[in-house]
């Protein structure tokens, strides 16, 4: 199928002494030599001395990841996107891993994420799309074997399948890619590193040699929920922006219940805008949401019947029914959340039960 991109080299950012950027840069000089256990040793050395460098952490991921320590580099994507919530980076490289274990609902999870810190995140997008291609050709294909004989789904499935015959997309078996290989994520991780000890927002700045990995997601059912949009007595197509603010504001709404399944509190608490009026005051629900989410062993949260109302250009008001289950309790109800923009981010403003 379509490669899923993965990037490691490092985008131009400041740094607060050169001594940690010539660092990074020899690391990554190391994973393009395919030296993984050097360039793993010279990180955990490096990250002795500066333990928040942001930059060293990812580099350590992806070191993992090449080295096939899916798990550990799980883990360290996961604690970065918690520590640096608005960098999209980890979250790409994590449903990289994610889909190379065929835990595509989870991927799915991050790469909303990634698009919601940056809805300008080209390869986050990309991803998605060979994602839902992938998952669509399989879905095709599992029809066909309950009804041979339908000429419409072969059709569909021979156009799903031509986007994936072009020259170069073969896909390999690594999770993730160094410069010079060709690694196998099902997913394009992003391989660009991060900000050191203090977040800083990645430039927008071209990333040298960003190399293409590709990827062959394997099986998972998905299910996008799709916007809705009030019905009129002349129904006319939706101007462009109005649906790219709507794509967005799902983008978010699913980012939310993605952390909140993965039991990512900071990822949780951060989809609220700071004018959330919480119960208690913000302090004491935080403290609240935080015991909530990190007591159950598992949380599940599924998002259906989807609808946006875009009240404004900065405002907009969604409705859904949520599905909950963890090992403590089981719900299913209604909700509206109503979203304030906040830059690029779509945040919730107001949360309540039912309408």
């Amino acid at each position: 199928m379509s490669a899923l991109r993965s990037i490691i080299v490092a985008l131009p950012l400041f740094f607060s002494m050169a001594t940690y950027a010539g660092e990074s840069e020899d690391i990554q000089q190391l994973i393009r030599a395919k030296q993984f256990p050097q360039a793993l040793e010279r990180a955990d050395k490096a990250l002795l001395k500066t333990p928040k460098d942001a930059q060293l952490r990812f580099l350590r991921g992806i070191t993992l990841s090449e080295m096939g320590r899916t798990d550990e580099a799980i883990k360290a994507f996961t604690q970065l996107s918690e520590d640096y919530p608005q960098l999209p980076e980890p979250y790409n490289n994590l449903a990289v891993l994610y889909a190379n274990k065929g835990q595509f609902d989870k991927a799915r999870g991050a790469l909303q994420l990634a698009i919601q810190t940056n809805p300008s995140y080209a390869i986050a997008h990309e991803n998605m799309g060979d994602l839902y291609a992938r998952l669509a050709s399989q879905a095709y294909d599992k029809a066909l074997q309950l009804e041979g004989g339908n000429a419409q789904v072969q059709t569909k499935l021979k156009l799903v399948g031509s986007l994936f015959s072009q020259p170069g997309n073969k896909a390999p078996s690594r999770p993730v890619s160094a410069a010079t290989a060709a690694p196998t994520a099902p997913v394009k991780a992003a391989a660009t590193a991060v900000p050191t000890s203090k977040p800083t927002p990645v430039p927008s700045a071209a990333p040298t040699a960003a190399p293409k990995a590709t990827a062959k997601p394997t099986t998972a059912p998905i299910a996008t929920a799709k916007p809705t949009a009030k019905p009129t007595a002349a129904p006319t197509e939706a101007p462009k922006s109005d649906s790219a603010a709507r794509q967005q504001v799902i983008a978010s709404v699913e980012g939310w219940a993605s952390a909140w399944s993965r039991q990512n509190v900071n990822g949780y608490i951060n989809s609220y805008a700071k004018s959330f009026k919480a119960p208690g005051g913000r302090s004491a629900w935080e403290k609240d949401r935080e015991a909530k989410i990190s007591g159950p062993k598992s949380i599940d949260v599924n998002l259906r019947d989807i609808k946006v109302e875009m009240i404004d250009e900065k405002t907009a008001k969604v409705r859904f029914r949520q599905d909950y289950k963890s090992d403590r309790l089981s719900t299913s109800t209604g909700k509206t959340l109503i979203m304030e923009k906040s830059g690029s981010r779509w945040l919730i403003r107001e949360e309540r039960i039912g309408g």
